[in-house]
C-alpha cells in the first residue's frame, strides 16, 4: 500500500516514557499497565509520522507508522468532520492476542502504533501534541469559569485537557502536572474516508426511494454482519456458592435463561473481531438501521418495537414498515493456538479489505474447541420441564414466574446448545406472560407483580387450572372451490380435562378465547365455524369461552398482594426443584398440625427437633421466627384442615 501521509521533523529523544494521559471527552478509560513516566518527557515534534487506514474506507482503525516512543503524546485532530464537532484519531490503548508487538506495556507495535477514530471522514488532519496549563487553567478548561455567586463550578463540557500522571504501583499515582492539546500548523492528507453507517448507505441503497433504500441495505447489512466475534478465552473460575439457576429474560420478546455459575477472567481481544466493524446483536442491529433512516431522511420517526427488541418501526409520510434483526454468525472462545493471522505491521503496514476481514472471523467461529466447563450439577431445560409437570410457580431468586408443560401428550423438546448461558425461545415449555394466575399478575416479562390490580390490566390473559374442555375428536370437511375453504359436514366432540387453560381476550369478539390449538383441528375458529353450522352443541362453545363477568371471577385477585404459597426452587442456592410450601415446616411437603407441632418445639429449643425450613416458616417475612409466625402457623393448619380435599 502506497504511503498515505509523511512528514519529517528532525530531533532526538532521550526519556524513558509512559502514562495514561488520554485526551478527556473521547471515550477512552484508565489501564492500569501504564508505566511510571508520562508523556511530560517527550517532545512530540521531534519525530516522523505517516498515517495508514487500515481497512479503508471505513474511518476505524489506523496503523501510525513513527519512531515517537510515547503513543499518547501525539494525535491527530479532524476539524471538519460531519461525524463529530471534536473528532481525533488517537492511541488504542487494547492489547491484542493476535497482534505482535514490540513493547506489550506501550502498545508497540513494529513501527508505530494501532491508532482509532470512528469519527474521522479523512482528508486533512492536523498534528496535535501536549501544552502544558496549570491546575486553575485545567479546572476552568474542564468545568468552565466559577461564578462569583455560586460554589464550584460549571458542568463539564469536554474540553481536550488531561492531566501527567506517574505511577507509584498498578493502583495509586499523583499527578506530575496538567496539559490541554495544542494545534501544530502540521497537516496530513488522508484518504477520503466513512463511518459504517454511510459505507451501507453508499454501497447498497438503490438510489430510488426511501423504502426501497431501506430494504436494500437492511439485505446487504445482514448478509455482511456478524452476531460476535471470536477471542481468546481465559481461565473459567467460579465465584460464590450460586450454582446453575432460572433466571428471567432482559426482554419482552424473550423467555427464561439458564445462567452458569462460571465466568472467564483473563480473555483477551482479537485485532481480527475489533477491525471488522459489522458485528451487531439483536440491539445494535436495529440501532444500526435506525441510524440509517435517519441519514437517508431526518423526518423520519423511528420508535422501537413494543413486541421485540430487536426491531424498529420506521414511519415516513404516513407509511411504516419494519426493521432490524441481527447478525449472522457467532464467535466463539479459542485458544491462542487456533490463531491463523497474526498482524506484525512494519512494511506489512496490515491493511485488509471487508471480505478478508470476514473471512477470518468465519473461520473462528467454525473451529471446534473443547467444553471447559464442569457440568456437574448443571440445570437444564428438561430438568426443569419433568419438575414443573402441570404447573408450578417457580421461584428464581425471590422473582416467581408460573410454568407448566405445554400439552400432556407432548414430550419435551428443545436443543440443549450452548456453553455456559442458554435461553430458552418457547416450545414444550409453557410460560405466562401478561396473564393472571391464581389472582396473581405475571407481567409481559414473565414475572409476578405484587399488588396488580383488575382495573390496571381488565384485558390481560388467565390461566385455568382443572378446567374440562373440549376436544374434536372426528370431523369431515369438503373443499368448497368457491369460496377457497373447506366446509364441514359433521363432528364428534368429546370432553377431556386439561389441566391448564389459557384464555386470551378477543376485541373484536370482545370474550376471552380458550387458547385450544394445541391440537390438531381444535382451533377456536373451527369451533366457532362448527356451531355457526349447527354441527356443534353451544355448550362447547361457551365451555371454550368467558364473558366479562366469568373472567372477573375466575381472576380473582384476593392473592394479588400475597408471593404464591408453594411451587419449585430455581434460584441457584437449592438443589434444583426444591419444594418450597409455606407453613411446611417440617419438609413433608404437606401442611397439617405436624408442623406447627414442629415450631413450637424449636422455639423452646426441644433437643430432639429436626432442623426446620426457615424459608417456608418464616410466615411473617421478617426474617426471623418467633411465636408470631406460630400463630400464623397455627391458624394457616385451621383454615387447611376445614378446606376439603378434591376426590
Amino acid at each position: 500500500m502506497k504511503k498515505i501521509a509523511c512528514l519529517i521533523l528532525t530531533g532526538i529523544f532521550t526519556g524513558i516514557y509512559a502514562s495514561e494521559a488520554m485526551p478527556a471527552g473521547i471515550g477512552v478509560g484508565f489501564t492500569a499497565e501504564a508505566a511510571d513516566f508520562t508523556s511530560k518527557d517527550v517532545d512530540a515534534l521531534q519525530y516522523t509520522y505517516e498515517i495508514y487506514p487500515l481497512l479503508e474506507p471505513f474511518n476505524e482503525y489506523f496503523y501510525v507508522k513513527t519512531e515517537n516512543p510515547h503513543p499518547e503524546s501525539f494525535r491527530f485532530s479532524d476539524k471538519d468532520s460531519p461525524y463529530s464537532e471534536t473528532s481525533v484519531i488517537y492511541n488504542d490503548e487494547n492489547v491484542y492476542a493476535d497482534v505482535k508487538y514490540e513493547n506489550e506495556e506501550f502498545r508497540r507495535v513494529d513501527g508505530g502504533y494501532i491508532f482509532k477514530s470512528f469519527t474521522t471522514n479523512g482528508g486533512e488532519v492536523e498534528l496535535q501534541v501536549h501544552e502544558e496549563i496549570t491546575e486553575e487553567e485545567f479546572n476552568i478548561e474542564v468545568y468552565g469559569t466559577p461564578d462569583p455567586e455560586f460554589s464550584g463550578y460549571s458542568p463539564y463540557h469536554g474540553m481536550p485537557v488531561d492531566s501527567y500522571k506517574e505511577y507509584i504501583n498498578e493502583n495509586s499515582y499523583y499527578l506530575r502536572g496538567y496539559y490541554k492539546w495544542k494545534d501544530t500548523g502540521i497537516k496530513i492528507e488522508l484518504p477520503e474516508l466513512c463511518d459504517n453507517c454511510d459505507f451501507l448507505i453508499q454501497n447498497y441503497s438503490v438510489g430510488t426511494d426511501f423504502f426501497s433504500d431501506m430494504e436494500a441495505i437492511q439485505k446487504s447489512f445482514s448478509s455482511v454482519c456478524l452476531y460476535s466475534g471470536s477471542f481468546i478465552r481465559g481461565e473459567i473460575y467460579r465465584s460464590g456458592d450460586r450454582g446453575w439457576r432460572m433466571a428471567g429474560a432482559p426482554y419482552v420478546d424473550q423467555i427464561f435463561y439458564i445462567n452458569s455459575p462460571y465466568s472467564r477472567k483473563d480473555n483477551k481481544n482479537l485485532f481480527s473481531s475489533a477491525i471488522y466493524p459489522y458485528i451487531y446483536d439483536s440491539l445494535g442491529f436495529p440501532g444500526m438501521m435506525k441510524k440509517v433512516a435517519m441519514r437517508l431522511d431526518e423526518s423520519a420517526v423511528c420508535e422501537w418495537s413494543d413486541s421485540s427488541h430487536a426491531y424498529v418501526n420506521v414511519t415516513l409520510n404516513g407509511e411504516t414498515k419494519i426493521y432490524g434483526g441481527q447478525g449472522n454468525g457467532e464467535g466463539q472462545g479459542i485458544t491462542d493456538d487456533m490463531i491463523s493471522r497474526r498482524y506484525i505491521f512494519g512494511e506489512n503496514n496490515e491493511a485488509t479489505n471487508l471480505t478478508d476481514a470476514k473471512d477470518i472471523l468465519d473461520e473462528y467461529s467454525t473451529l471446534e474447541i473443547n467444553d471447559d466447563v464442569p457440568r456437574d450439577g448443571e440445570l437444564t431445560w428438561k430438568k426443569i420441564y419433568d419438575t414443573v409437570g402441570d404447573g408450578e410457580w417457580v421461584d428464581m431468586g425471590g422473582k416467581f414466574t408460573y410454568l407448566y408443560q405445554r400439552d400432556d401428550k407432548a414430550e419435551f423438546t428443545y436443543d440443549e446448545f450452548g456453553v455456559g448461558h442458554s435461553i430458552y425461545w418457547g416450545g414444550s415449555l409453557g410460560f405466562c406472560a401478561d396473564m393472571w394466575v391464581d389472582g396473581r399478575y405475571i407481567n409481559k416479562f414473565k414475572r409476578f407483580v405484587s399488588g396488580a390490580t383488575l382495573e390496571e390490566y381488565p384485558e390481560s390473559a388467565v390461566l385455568v387450572r382443572e378446567m374440562t374442555v373440549p376436544e374434536i375428536a372426528e370431523i369431515t370437511r369438503e373443499w368448497n372451490t368457491e369460496t377457497g375453504k373447506y366446509t364441514f359436514t359433521s363432528a364428534e366432540i368429546n370432553e377431556k380435562v386439561q389441566k391448564n387453560v389459557v384464555f386470551r381476550y378477543d376485541k373484536d369478539l370482545q370474550m376471552w378465547k380458550a387458547d385450544t390449538h394445541m391440537w390438531d383441528d381444535n382451533y377456536f375458529s373451527v369451533y366457532y365455524e362448527l356451531m355457526n353450522n349447527g354441527l356443534l352443541d353451544e355448550k362447547y362453545y361457551d365451555m371454550i369461552t368467558l364473558t366479562n363477568e366469568e373472567y372477573a371471577a375466575l381472576v380473582n385477585t384476593d392473592n394479588t398482594n400475597d408471593e404464591p404459597d408453594s411451587g419449585v426452587i430455581f434460584d441457584g442456592y437449592a438443589p434444583h426443584g426444591t419444594r418450597f410450601m409455606k407453613g411446611d415446616c417440617n419438609n413433608d411437603s404437606e401442611l397439617n398440625i405436624a408442623d406447627a407441632v414442629t415450631l413450637q418445639k424449636w422455639l423452646l429449643c426441644d433437643p430432639d427437633t429436626a432442623d426446620v425450613n426457615t424459608r417456608n416458616t418464616d410466615i411473617c417475612k421478617d426474617n426471623q421466627l418467633d411465636v408470631f409466625d406460630l400463630c400464623l402457623l397455627k391458624r394457616m393448619v385451621i383454615e387447611a384442615a376445614a378446606v376439603p380435599k378434591n376426590e
